[in-house]
C-alpha cells in the first residue's frame, strides 16, 4: 500500500512517534522508510531535520529537499533513483546512503563537498565519467562502491586519489583485471584502515610496499624483519616485567595492618 506525504499524514506520524507535531520545525529526525512512498513531498515546515529516513520506498526521484538546509544525514536506499539531483541546498550533508538504487553517473554529487561518507552499493555506474564527480568530495572518509559494473582498472585507480579510510569496491569487473589487487590498494591509499571486508594493519601494509618494491622475494624478507621486531618486542616487554617485579622484591611495600581502620 503506498502512502501520499501530505501535510496531515506528517503530523499524524509526528503524534504516533512522539515527535512535535505541532512545531514540525523541531524535529531534528525523521522514519519515513518502508512506507510505499512515490514522491518525496510536503517536508518544507521540517528545516531542522538533521536525519531523514526514507529507504525501501518507491522513490524515483530526489526532490522537494531544498528547505532541509540543516540536513546532515539522508537515506534513500532500495529505492528507484536513476540519477542524483535535488541536492544542491544540502550543502552540510555529511552522510548519504543511495544504495541498491539505479544510478549510472555520480553528476549532482560534487557540490556535497562536507559529504564523508557516501554508500553507492549495488547500482549501475560503469565508467570513469561517471565516477568523476566523486573527485570533488574531499573530506569522503568511507565509500563502498561495490557491487556496480566498474569495467575498467581506471575506474578503480581513480579512488586512490581520495582520502578514504573504509573502501569496498569488491563485486566490480575492474577490481580483478588490477593484478595484485589488495596490495596494489594499500600501497596506493596510506591512510586506508579497511578494505572491502578487512582491516589493513601496517604489517600487511609494509609486506605490500615490500611487494611491490621488489617482488615475492623483498616481501619474504620484510616478514623475516617483521617476525624478528615482534619477537624483540616481546622479549622488551618480557623484561620490563621482571625488572617491575625484582624492584617490588628489593623494596616491599610495609605490612598491611588490618585493624588500622578500625574505630577506637
Amino acid at each position: 500500500m503506498s502512502v501520499q506525504l501530505t501535510p496531515a499524514y506528517l503530523k499524524k506520524l509526528c503524534r504516533e512517534l512522539k515527535l512535535y507535531s505541532s512545531c514540525p520545525e523541531l524535529n531534528d529526525i525523521l522514519h519515513l522508510q518502508c512506507k510505499g512512498i512515490a514522491k518525496i513531498e510536503s517536508l518544507d515546515e521540517y528545516t531542522g531535520l538533521k536525519t531523514l529516513y526514507l529507504e525501501q520506498n518507491a522513490i524515483m526521484v530526489i526532490e522537494n529537499l531544498d528547505k532541509l538546509v540543516n540536513m546532515r544525514c539522508l537515506y534513500l536506499g532500495r529505492n528507484i533513483i536513476h540519477s542524483i539531483t535535488g541536492l544542491e541546498n544540502l550543502v552540510l550533508l555529511e552522510t548519504l546512503d543511495l544504495s541498491e538504487n539505479c544510478i549510472s553517473s555520480l553528476k549532482g554529487i560534487e557540490h556535497l563537498v562536507l559529504l564523508r561518507s557516501l554508500t553507492l552499493y549495488r547500482n549501475r555506474i560503469e565508467t570513469v565519467e561517471d565516477l568523476e564527480p566523486i573527485k570533488a568530495l574531499v573530506n569522503l572518509q568511507s565509500l563502498d562502491i561495490s557491487q556496480n559494473k566498474l569495467e575498467e582498472p581506471e575506474t578503480i585507480q581513480l579512488l586512490t586519489g581520495l582520502p578514504l579510510l573504509y573502501l569496498k569496491a569488491m563485486g566490480n569487473p575492474g577490481v580483478s583485471k588490477i593484478r595484485h589487487y589488495r596490495k596494489y590498494m594499500l600501497v596506493s591509499m596510506p591512510n586506508l584502515n579497511y578494505l572491502d571486508e578487512s582491516p589493513c594493519f601496517p604489517s600487511e601494509r609494509r609486506l605490500a610496499e615490500a611487494f611491490m618494491e621488489g617482488g615475492v622475494e623483498a616481501e619474504r624478507q620484510m616478514r623475516v624483519t617483521i617476525k624478528e621486531e615482534e619477537a624483540a618486542k616481546a622479549e622488551r616487554h618480557r623484561q620490563a616485567f621482571d625488572d617491575m617485579i625484582a624492584r617490588a622484591r628489593l623494596n616491599p611495600p610495609p605490612p598491611h595492618d588490618p585493624r588500622q581502620f578500625i574505630a577506637r
